[in-house]
């Protein structure tokens, strides 16, 4: 360091705090002439290295200061010393309570939060580069784990092990013991029925399968759909009844995968799952190409009372376009194979990471965990409960977002979510003891299951054949 600068860092500190007859008490003067002198033993010493220096003035700087601000009658606070702008790219809706948020964190720190919305019609990916080439490439964004794991398999990210540990939340993107994402929402598959037409209880395949055939023949109505083809939904779906019926579809970690779809007893129990979609598609609308929403409307217009899918999503809409039907339905587990217990529930978590070469990194840490403990966020949540769900499981239970007025009528939702929660994770987290998995995660960007159940369903594909195009077209999705 520069003894010029270390002149005037010394300078600037006396005049700041004045001498001992200044009014400021004695241990905060205590802790100024230590910081003073540390200062002046690295100028008589230059051969100091940057770290010795930065441990002297940190060491000084918390004797001291802290000193200070207790003596003067005020309580330590997280703010930063350095502050400035933390560009934060985000897609999510109410905006107006992530503003808020943003406007009291300012307010209590030294940093700035200055949201960008993705623009309607543009890509995130198009957004991120006019950011990074106009300077403010964000420190936060709101992405899936999926698209965190991917760009911190490249080394863009920063990690956040500090933030997740202290929030408690699902530890969703964990490369070699550094945790990348903190998850702002999560979002559980389940099945969702009406219980005035759908009798009993049913849980397992053969019990739906017996269920669809009665409700077929008796009233003409479909009790199950298995959609098909290069939709989400498609494979979310086929992804889960593969694992309901004991299917292990990898082993590994991280880029160095197998895929054991084919292999011994997986390729057995490969083939019975896709022969129980077969039959089930019988009770069903054909539903090749369906996504999301055709799957809700079939349920809103009642060709379904019955659907393998996202219950938090279709009683939203349920509530918003036929609200008389919505006390006939209820949530449930996805529909699992006899002999099996569902080892592995799909959630789909979302969230925030930060980019390495942003600036203000530390600021944007501080307003994660500013914002997940915060009223704002449960207010965010509750908004689109219980579609969007939080990623922690106290979060479930804090009043903040139990309260929301859905869960007076359909508390399952809740009750499913907690009493399932170590076994919930995203598809991403299907390596050994779940950690990330490139294959799963390129995979589902790609809809390769989905596009499996349309070959199997629509293309001529004898169960077996499916199992055998499903592990090529996985292995082919390798990093």
């Amino acid at each position: 360091m520069n003894r010029r600068v270390l002149a005037w860092l010394f300078s600037t500190i006396s005049s700041a705090f004045g001498s001992p007859a200044n009014s400021v008490t004695m241990p905060c003067r205590n802790g100024i002439f230590i910081l003073k002198y540390c200062l002046y033993f690295v100028m008589k010493n230059k051969s100091l290295s940057r770290r010795t220096y930065l441990k002297l003035a940190g060491t000084a700087g918390v004797a001291g200061l802290s000193g200070c601000i207790n003596e003067m009658g005020g309580t330590a606070t997280t703010q930063s010393e350095e502050g400035g702008t933390v560009h934060f790219l985000n897609d999510r809706g109410a905006r107006e309570v992530w503003e808020a948020a943003a406007e009291e964190f300012k307010s209590q720190s030294n940093y700035e939060i200055e949201i960008t919305w993705l623009p309607k019609g543009t890509s995130t990916n198009e957004q991120l580069a006019k950011m990074r080439a106009a300077g403010n490439l964000p420190a936060l964004i709101f992405e899936t784990s999926a698209d965190c794991y991917s760009e911190t398999a490249q080394g863009l990210t920063e990690p956040l092990t500090d933030v997740v540990e202290e929030l408690g939340v699902k530890d969703t993107v964990n490369v070699d013991g550094e945790s990348y994402m903190v998850p702002g929402v999560a979002i559980p598959l389940n099945m969702f029925y009406r219980t005035d037409v759908v009798e009993g209880d049913p849980r397992t395949w053969s019990e739906w399968q017996a269920e669809a055939e009665r409700i077929q023949g008796e009233t003409g109505q479909s009790a199950y759909v298995v959609p098909s083809g290069r939709t989400n939904a498609a494979s979310t779906h086929t992804n889960q009844i593969l694992w309901n019926g004991g299917v292990d579809p990898y082993s590994g970690t991280g880029d160095v995968i197998e895929v054991n779809i084919d292999q011994g007893e997986n390729r057995e129990l490969a083939i019975g799952a896709f022969e129980w979609l077969q039959t089930m598609n019988e009770y069903g609308p054909q539903a090749s190409g369906w996504g999301w929403g055709d799957l809700m409307g079939a349920l809103i217009q009642e060709q379904l009372v019955a659907w393998a899918g996202i219950g938090g999503l279709a009683i939203q809409q349920i509530l918003a376009n036929r609200p008389e039907l919505a006390p006939e339905f209820t949530a449930a587990p996805y529909p699992v194979a006899d002999d099996q217990d569902s080892t592995q529930w799909w959630s789909y978590f979302e969230g925030m990471y930060s980019y390495r070469d942003a600036e203000n990194t530390e600021g944007a840490k501080e307003f994660l965990t500013f914002f997940l403990q915060s009223d704002y966020y449960f207010e965010f949540l509750r908004g689109t409960a219980p579609f969007n769900m939080p990623t922690s499981k106290t979060g479930l239970r804090d009043d903040r977002y139990a309260s929301a007025e859905v869960f007076q009528t359909h508390p399952e939702f809740l009750d499913l979510a907690e009493d399932n929660w170590e076994d919930m994770a995203p598809v991403l987290n299907t390596g050994d003891n779940r950690a990330p998995n490139i294959i799963a995660a390129n995979a589902y960007s790609e809809q390769v299951h989905g596009q499996a159940a349309d070959k199997l369903l629509n293309g001529g594909l004898s169960p077996e054949e499916t199992v055998d195009w499903l592990a090529e077209n996985l292995r082919a999705r390798k990093a």
